[in-house]
């Protein structure tokens, strides 16, 4: 099972299709999935049920899957979800090349 990608432009980070990242994740059996969420001077952190996160990129006005140190600049967690102009840092494990099928940008 890999993630359909498109490069964004910067290093490490991709632009996933959305239904190939939401089965990546269900394929992993995750019982739940940390967060932290961008709250300006700090970060506020919590665990979600794995469906609320399929309902989060869903509902995401810009996603993003972060490996290397593009993950790493993102306190680890791999999965970027912009909501109401706000960053959402989701853990779904370390993300590498092998979990990506990178396509070329239309």
């Amino acid at each position: 099972m890999k993630i359909s990608v498109q490069p964004e432009g910067r290093e490490g980070v991709y632009l996933p299709d959305r239904e190939s990242l939401k089965a990546w994740i269900v394929d992993k059996g995750f019982e739940y999935i940390h967060s932290y969420i961008d709250g300006g001077p700090f970060v506020i952190g919590a665990d979600h049920d794995p469906a609320s996160v399929l309902d989060d990129i869903d509902s995401g006005e810009r996603l993003a899957i972060l490996t290397g140190d593009a993950a790493r600049g993102n306190l680890g967690h791999a999965l970027a979800i912009i909501r109401n102009n706000k960053l959402e840092m989701y853990d779904v494990g370390t993300v590498t090349l092998d979990d990506l099928d990178v396509e070329e940008a239309p």
